[in-house]
């Protein structure tokens, strides 16, 4: 019977390694739930809003970002282990306004290594999915 344990342990060790650690180890950290960069010579407010795959708000955010300013806003933890452990993506629209006054969208599945990255330039908004 002690036998039957270790057999059992081994593995559940063994998958944990492969499974959980590894990928971490080997990509690294998760990245930012969205990176947000002012390379424009102004200040502007952002908008950001996240929509889940009903349709209905998730987050919104304002930000008022500086010249050349950067903002990260980090992931939330049960998105990680949702997309991550259950094996689930998250299909989200992300949409960011620029001054309250132009707006991108982008349709994003969720996991833990990919993100929107925002960045602003000569009063222009721009959007895209940066994945490792």
């Amino acid at each position: 019977m002690k036998t039957i344990y270790k057999i059992a342990g081994g593995l559940l060790l063994s998958f944990l390694l492969m499974y959980v650690i590894l990928p971490f180890l080997v990509v690294g950290a998760p990245t930012p739930f969205y990176e947000i960069r002012n390379t424009d010579t102004v200040s502007h407010k952002v908008t950001i809003q996240i929509f889940d795959p009903l349709n209905n708000s998730i987050h919104k955010n304002d930000y008022c970002l500086g010249p050349g300013e950067v903002l990260k806003k980090p992931k939330p933890p049960i998105l990680v282990m949702k997309t991550f452990f259950i094996d689930e993506e998250c299909g989200c629209r992300v949409e960011s306004t620029l001054n309250d006054n132009s707006s991108v969208s982008l349709i994003i599945d969720y996991h833990p290594w990919n993100e929107p990255s925002i960045s602003i330039s000569e009063n222009r908004i721009f959007m895209q999915e940066f994945s490792i």
